[in-house]
């Protein structure tokens, strides 16, 4: 497949730049940490070949997007420039994929404007409705705790051409051989002049920066169609996270557990995962 161009428009003040291949109806497909937009290139092609308009932001903060002027990584604030995207490029509709980060800000942007958004399918993380911390799951957000300290994360995950990051991918990933992680695009995103310090921005304002409208957001019940694809190998988010979750949803949703793949399950078991997604949408 040829290389996609990077394009960029302005949303909320922020530089947002994007990947998209396809013609059709919008699927916007979000990234999460530590990844950019490039590991749904396999996921874009797909898409376009069936007859839909996917793009792949590269989320605020993510070279080459630019830094939130503000300092602002909040969920819901990226959820904004998501809905603002969907109104720029999809003429207010369109559908949701989400990894990670991107997952969360899925369903939170379909809370905040469900008459923009068709459906969702959210990838390795649970809804906040109705997680509940076990200590099983305390034990693997380990980083989570060691990114609220400052400076000194920025420091350790800078060291040694990020080899913080090659091991959170073995740690996630389990069954994944390394050969396939191609983590060049996403260091050079964490290397750009604040770029960590953006990434790691994210888990600063879930923890240290939450307030209680935000979190609100976030957990209030889900009213548009909803997939949830978990692998039950993950290493960062453990499957018990998952029980009950179906109770955070009013309309259609379903779960599908790929069995032995880690935490880039859409990478890790492509062809079942885009097999299912296709499936979903079609509905």
């Amino acid at each position: 497949m040829a290389e996609l161009a990077v394009q960029t428009v302005n949303i909320n003040g922020v530089d947002i730049a994007y990947l998209e291949q396809g013609e059709g109806p919008l699927v916007l497909c979000l990234h999460g940490f530590p990844d950019s937009a490039y590991s749904f290139e396999g996921l874009l092609e797909t898409l376009a070949a069936a007859g839909y308009r996917a793009v792949a932001p590269f989320l605020r903060g993510y070279y080459p997007s630019g830094l939130a002027p503000d300092g602002d990584y909040s969920i819901p604030a990226v959820a904004a420039d998501i809905l603002g995207l969907v109104d720029e490029l999809g003429g207010g509709k369109a559908s949701i994929i989400g990894h990670d980060w991107g997952g969360f800000t899925a369903y939170t942007a379909a809370n905040m404007a469900p008459e923009k958004i068709e459906r969702i399918t959210v990838m390795a993380v649970p809804h906040m409705h109705v997680t509940a911390m076990s200590w099983a799951q305390l034990k693997k957000s380990w980083y989570v705790m060691f990114f609220q300290l400052p400076w000194l994360p920025e420091k350790i995950v800078s060291r040694d051409n990020f080899a913080f990051i090659d091991r959170l991918y073995h740690d996630w990933c389990p069954n994944w051989e390394p050969e396939h992680f191609k983590l060049s695009p996403v260091k050079r995103a964490l290397g750009i002049a604040g770029g960590l310090k953006a990434a790691l921005g994210y888990y600063r304002a879930m923890i240290r920066g939450s307030n209680a409208s935000d979190r609100a957001i976030m957990e209030r019940q889900t009213s548009v169609p909803a997939l949830w694809i978990v692998g039950t190998a993950d290493g960062s988010v453990g499957v018990e996270q998952f029980a009950g979750i179906e109770a955070a949803f009013t309309d259609t949703f379903e779960i599908l557990m790929v069995d032995g793949a880690g935490h880039f399950v859409h990478r890790e078991a492509r062809q079942q995962v885009e097999n299912k997604i296709l499936e979903f949408f079609r509905a």
